[in-house]
Formats: structure tokens, C-alpha cells, sequence
């Protein structure tokens, strides 16, 4: 759960962050002098870096490319100040360099992007950290903007010029201080969310994790993503416990499945996966099955990496009173005779091939002591001893 929230709060990460420096130099300059702004925000945007490396190394990169801007936004403006003459008050200089920043990572938004992906880790999917960053960015250069035309226009005018100007100035610290604090509680509550979200790793054609994805964002997507899910088929007495279920490619017919299926989740592996999945399930503890074989298939919504198991039908199981409500044994004539009838899942008839080349289809009465029993038995108990 640890690494979880890691990874969320990684891939959730607070906006806010990248512009604490920038906030504090800005209000220390306007109040106490640009010196003492220097002296301040520097250190603690240092002191800021560090903590995001020991803490959240996998966005320290995203983290480091703000801490840089705000440096060099910062060199801008202490250039300024020993230009003796000015284009533009000095009181409102360090709030129109950050604006043309602003401006500049609006306009510039899709070139960033592409940027930052290819010097980020794909095991954290920056989509989030996009979209809030720009959407602070918004709202920060709203306020930078009112904050400069307000004082333009007192300036224009003429009268009560610093009343006004220490009134504005006040306004929108006073704004950047409330955003900074709704943007701060909005985030807990968003990954207060997320934690109970379901998230699952992106494989590549090898299985090796190459990204991650919440769950609903996945089956709601129009790309199609890469996951590994486990899949368990009972087989018994040369038969095959089936589970009926809506397809997913067709909402009017319903169709056979294995008996047990679910994805692996982030931070968990294959065997977790099987053992959480049959204890929901079964309510088993100590469930023995082999591996038999790992495949790719394309399915409505996703491209499944499915790792198939198979057990033979104990006794202490019960499945059908436990968990299946519509579930069926199927001989192999009965398999074979409906095999293209649309009746099976793409899932299961390469699953049904690989039984039948793999030679673990028994036939004939066997009870407890057949072959497939054995090997399954033999090959718990490995795993066990490892």
C-alpha cells in the first residue's frame, strides 16, 4: 500500500511544488526588497529539490525543470534591477517575466509535453501532472494579469497612486494565497480518491512494465492499453468448468468463460494476483495450480497479456456453491462440437488449444489421483519450498 501511494502521489503530483519558490520570492520582493527575496527563496528552493529526491525520486526530473525556470525567471529580474533605465515599472517587473512564461508554456503547451516525456520515466503517467500544472498556470497568469493591468491603469491615472497599488498588491498575494490553498486541499482529496482506485501496469509484448494506468481511465480510453491478467480453468475428469458471461463484444448475447479471471493490479505480482483473486473468490487459502502457458489476445477494450493457469476440481473447493451461479462442466465433444458457434471467448479457444497440445485434457474416471493432479501438486510444492 506504501508503494501505492507513492506511485500516486508521484503520478498526482501537487502543482503547487513547482511554484512555492516562486511565490515566496514574489511576495518577499515585493515587501521587503529583491536581497532579502534572493536569500530566502533560494535556499528553499534547494531545500524543496532535495526533499522531492529522497521522497518522490520517480518526479524529481518534472520537479527540477520548474526549480529551473524559477531561476532563470528569477536571473531575469535581478538583471533588470541594474538596468538604469526601464521599459516597465520595477514594481510589477517580476510579476510580468513570470506572466511571459505563463504565456509561453500556454502557447508552447504540446512541444513541452513531448519534451518532458522523453526525459520522464514511462512508469508514470504524467497526464495528471499536465493537466494540473496547466490548469495552476491559468489561474496564476489570470491573477499576474488583472494584478499588471490594475497597475497600469492606477499609474495612467495618477492619483493615490501607492494606496492603490499597496491594495492591489495585497489582493492578489492574498488571491495566490487562497488558489495555493485550494490547490493544496483538492489534490489530498483527489488522491484520497485514487487510493481506492484500482491500478493496473502497462506491459509491452514481453510483459516487462513499461507505464501504468487507473483502471476505468484504461476501458474508457480510445487507445487500447497492455495488460497482465490471470486466468484459472478447472479441469476435471476430462472436462472443463465453464462460467457463462456477457460478452463484452456483443451486450445481447451472453457467452463461456473461464472460471476465474481478474487483472493484476500495480505493485503486486502474478502469484499475489491468483492467490488474492481465488480467496475473494473461493474463500481458498491454499490453492494449488501450474502455470500452463502465457498468451496475447486483443479484446474490445484492451490487449490482455493473460497468464493461464489451471487446477484440477478438489473436493474442499465447492466452486459451484461458493462462487459460480451459472457455471457448466463441458466434455471436449461438447467444446468441440460448439467451438465456432460464438458461444466460447476468443480467450477461451486458444486457452481450449493449449489444453489439448499440452495433453492435460484426462479422460475417464480419476478422482483424485490422475496425472494433471500430480503435476500440479509437484509443482505447488516447488514453489513453496522456494
Amino acid at each position: 500500500m506504501d508503494k501505492l501511494r507513492k506511485h500516486i502521489k508521484e503520478s498526482f503530483f501537487n502543482p503547487i511544488l513547482h511554484f512555492l519558490p516562486l511565490l515566496l520570492f514574489l511576495v518577499l520582493d515585493d515587501y521587503y526588497g529583491i536581497l532579502l527575496a534572493w536569500e530566502v527563496s533560494f535556499p528553499f528552493a534547494l531545500l524543496l529539490l532535495i526533499y522531492i529526491y529522497f521522497v518522490f525520486n520517480g518526479i524529481f526530473t518534472w520537479h527540477l525543470i520548474g526549480t529551473l525556470i524559477f531561476v532563470l525567471a528569477s536571473l531575469i529580474v535581478a538583471v533588470e534591477t541594474f538596468i538604469p533605465v526601464s521599459f516597465i515599472s520595477h514594481q510589477i517587473v517580476y510579476e510580468t517575466v513570470v506572466l511571459s512564461f505563463f504565456i509561453v508554456f500556454i502557447l508552447f503547451r504540446k512541444r513541452i509535453q513531448k519534451l518532458v516525456y522523453k526525459v520522464m520515466s514511462n512508469l508514470i503517467p504524467m497526464t495528471n501532472n499536465f493537466e494540473e500544472l496547466y490548469r495552476v498556470i491559468w489561474s496564476f497568469a489570470l491573477v499576474f494579469l488583472i494584478y499588471i493591468t490594475g497597475f497600469l491603469i492606477v499609474q495612467v491615472l495618477g492619483q493615490n497612486v501607492e494606496t492603490y497599488h499597496e491594495l492591489l498588491q495585497s489582493l492578489s498575494v492574498a488571491v495566490l494565497f487562497f488558489l495555493s490553498v485550494y490547490e493544496i486541499l483538492r489534490v489530498q482529496i483527489i488522491r484520497s480518491k485514487l487510493i481506492r482506485e484500482e491500478w493496473l501496469p502497462i506491459v509491452n509484448n514481453l510483459g516487462k512494465i513499461v507505464g501504468s494506468i487507473q483502471l476505468h481511465t484504461s476501458m474508457n480510453d480510445e487507445k487500447k492499453y497492455q495488460h497482465p491478467v490471470i486466468r484459472i480453468l478447472f479441469v476435471d475428469k476430462g472436462m472443463i468448468l465453464l462460467n457463462k458471461k456477457q460478452d463484452e463484444n456483443n451486450l445481447s448475447a451472453d457467452v463461456w468463460d473461464s472460471t476465474i479471471s481478474n487483472h493484476v493490479v500495480m505493485e503486486e505480482t502474478i502469484e499475489q494476483c491468483v492467490d488474492r483473486t481465488v480467496k475473494q473468490k473461493l474463500d481458498i487459502d491454499n490453492f494449488k495450480y501450474m502455470h500452463l502457458s502465457t498468451y496475447t489476445v486483443e479484446c474490445k477494450k484492451e490487449i490482455q497479456h493473460a497468464f493461464l493457469f489451471v487446477s484440477c476440481m478438489q473436493s474442499e473447493y465447492k466452486v459451484t456453491e461458493l462462487f459460480i451461479e451459472q457455471a457448466k462442466w463441458w466434455t471436449q465433444s461438447q467444446i468441440e462440437e460448439n467451438l465456432e458457434s460464438g458461444i466460447f471467448t476468443d480467450n477461451f479457444k486458444i486457452e481450449y488449444d493449449l489444453l489439448k497440445r499440452g495433453g492435460l485434457l484426462e479422460t475417464g474416471k480419476c478422482e483424485c489421483n490422475c496425472r494433471l493432479k500430480q503435476v500440479i501438486y509437484n509443482q505447488s510444492n516447488g514453489k513453496k519450498k522456494e
